[in-house]
């Protein structure tokens, strides 16, 4: 297992293509053109200055931190850029607004991913379709720190205290933080939800035993599987049959008493 990645570039021209190649995919798994998207998580807005410009399509692109680009990007007609939480109850768009919603690794930052997926359900139409990349907390790489350790599960085995002591850091960076949320709690959601996954796709690693082995005491409090799953990608879709109920599901149906 390795704990290194590839260092990004963030000239515009790297921008620029990590945005196209995103674009690419979506329209190969959801078929984007010409529709109305909104993405959670848009940062500085690239993927919505590509899809707007080079898809036809009307985008909004929400984050909790406007940024510094959204005043040239959001300048085009077909894009508006909103800053706001996706978990909220007062977002300014009607039920029903989108085609479809996207998000890159954005999920895992987020404090409220249930009623962040709630929103969703109410913001996307009948037919309209969902695409979710996110990170997961067991992964070796969860912390966001592989540019300063290649020490895996950094954030399992040590505090954030003993973070910042061990790499002289008065704060740990902000996307440092992300919930704890396992595949198997974003499947159950989904389900609760009404969604139907039409599409999945696993990033994982190989668990390396010598890595394991100094942090096993705690690292043994995890399923292999999360331990060594890094992220997810999912489409999302409605169950025609019912598509704004959650699905009847007889092992998690609530029972009154």
């Amino acid at each position: 297992m390795s704990t290194q990645r590839a260092s990004v570039s963030y000239t515009p021209e790297a921008r620029l293509e990590r945005a196209r190649a995103r674009a690419r995919d979506l329209e190969s798994l959801i078929g984007l053109r010409g529709r109305r998207v909104l993405e959670v998580g848009c940062g500085a807005g690239d993927l919505c200055d590509v899809l707007a410009k080079e898809y036809e399509c009307r985008v909004v692109g929400l984050d909790v931190a406007a940024q510094a680009d959204w005043r040239e990007i959001g300048a085009h007609p077909r894009i508006e850029l909103v800053q706001a939480d996706i978990a909220s109850d007062a977002l300014p768009f009607e039920s029903e607004s989108f085609d479809r919603i996207v998000s890159f690794v954005a999920w895992e930052h987020i404090m409220h991913p249930w009623s962040a997926l709630r929103s969703c359900q109410r913001l996307l139409k009948s037919d309209g379709k969902k695409y979710l990349y996110a990170w997961l907390y067991g992964s070796p790489l969860a912390s966001h720190l592989y540019h300063m350790t290649d020490e895996p599960w950094p954030h399992l085995v040590y505090s954030p205290q003993e973070l910042k002591a061990k790499h002289g850091l008065a704060e740990l960076p902000w996307y440092y933080w992300c919930n704890r949320l396992s595949l198997q709690h974003y499947l159950f959601y989904f389900r609760q939800l009404g969604f139907l996954v039409t599409h999945q796709v696993l990033i994982q690693s190989e668990l390396d035993p010598a890595q394991l082995e100094p942090h096993r005491p705690v690292l043994q409090q995890y399923p292999d599987f999360d331990l060594r799953t890094d992220a997810f990608q999912v489409v999302l879709e409605f169950d025609p049959a019912s598509p704004r109920a959650p699905i009847e599901d007889p092992v998690y149906r609530l029972r009154s008493r």
